[in-house]
């Protein structure tokens, strides 16, 4: 098992992407310019997944060895149910909140965005996608992600335990076959795939799975090389992702239009950048021990209480941008450009108080675990 510190950090990184996610998601906010997928090719999701693989590797590799697989399988199993039960949840909840701004403004794209207009039109058909996972809301669909990749947690495990080659090339020739042959689960009752396609985002899980395998005793050593080559490949990344600072405007636009960057199928230029700003970051300790301080000082440990409770984070999340983009939805019509970026981020910093606020009250209701012995969560 992981020992306290190293939990320590997998959580506040996961802290980290939560509020990264919940800043991403408030439109007409002027910290959204500020979270990393505006210097880089990938974004929080695939750090989020990587860190729900590294969890499941950290959690259920002891367990698979002291208790078996059944016991494995049957934890995972649980765990998709709790998730599946959320997923539904945070759903309904999201069409409550937008059929009532609806309702008291009378903008039409509170109920027809983001395949909302299918379950408002036709609601039998949509609520049964909805219950069966092939009709997914736009910004409520990576939980059936989660849900698909813990059925295959069991299965990476076992891989990964009797050899971590195996498990990375099952992995990787999983992912190959999708994007070859297009590989991927359908939607219902309207046209079209998952938006996370599981058969190629099953490979960041595996990653970070595979990882907490590697690393039952420690973190990895920092090579050299491969941290000039991470470092040269991130330097670019931004320098492209940012138009040169914005001194070539337009170098942003012709160069991800050349490169494999598909969100929905984990663009191989995606996966290419995420792979070496993990590797950095698994390796900061060693080579930046500044890293530490950061993640240790108070601000730091306030992070990690969002990452310790990262289900009851991220819902409330959800729940928060829902708010978030029904009530300046229902504004717009009304709002100037200067007062809706204030309302966006004066409610951004709300949101993000809220759920500091909540991890906090989380944690006092359960004093009787000292947050040093916790684990982190099997998946979000």
């Amino acid at each position: 098992m992981a020992n306290a510190k190293r939990v320590g950090d997998i959580d506040f990184w996961r802290g980290a992407v939560l509020v990264a996610i919940l800043v991403d998601h408030i439109p007409g906010n002027v910290l959204e310019s500020f979270t990393p997928r505006n210097y880089g090719l990938s974004d929080s999701s695939e750090a989020f997944v990587f860190i729900s693989g590294l969890s499941v590797g950290m959690v259920y590799a002891p367990r698979a060895l002291s208790r078996g697989f059944a016991t494995v399988a049957r934890g995972c199993l649980q765990r998709a149910l709790k998730l599946y039960g959320a997923h539904i949840a945070l759903t309904l909840s999201a069409l409550a909140i937008f059929a009532f701004a609806f309702w008291v403004s009378g903008v039409d794209e509170l109920i027809q965005a983001h395949g909302r207009s299918y379950v408002f039109e036709q609601p039998a058909a949509g609520l049964a996608g909805l219950a069966f996972l092939t009709h997914q809301l736009g910004y409520f669909n990576i939980l059936p992600l989660y849900i698909v990749l813990m059925l295959w947690a069991p299965v990476a495990l076992a891989l990964a335990m009797r050899d971590v080659r195996l498990a990375l090339a099952v992995s990787v020739g999983i992912y190959v076959a999708s994007r070859t042959y297009g590989l991927h689960l359908p939607n219902w009752p309207e046209p079209g795939a998952w938006f996370f396609n599981p058969f190629a985002w099953q490979l960041v899980f595996t990653m970070g799975l595979v990882s907490a395998v590697i690393w039952r005793k420690g973190p990895p050593r920092g090579d050299m090389g491969l941290i000039a080559t991470s470092l040269v490949l991130l330097a670019l990344a931004a320098f492209v992702a940012t138009n040169a600072a914005g001194a070539a405007p337009g170098l942003r636009d012709a160069t991800f239009s050349r490169l494999d960057l598909a969100k929905q199928d984990l663009g191989l230029a995606r996966l290419v950048h995420f792979a070496a700003l993990a590797y950095l970051i698994s390796v900061a300790p060693q080579v930046a021990p500044q890293m530490k301080r950061i993640v240790d000082s108070a601000a730091g440990r306030a992070v990690q209480r969002l990452g310790r409770n990262g289900l009851a984070v991220f819902a409330a999340g959800c729940v928060i941008t829902a708010l978030a983009q029904a009530a300046l939805g229902a504004g717009q019509p009304y709002f100037s450009a200067g007062v809706e970026q204030l309302a966006g981020l004066a409610y951004t910093l709300a949101g993000l108080a809220a759920l500091f606020a909540l991890a906090r009250w989380i944690e006092c209701r359960n004093t009787s675990v000292p947050p040093s012995a916790m684990v982190p969560s099997g998946a979000v």
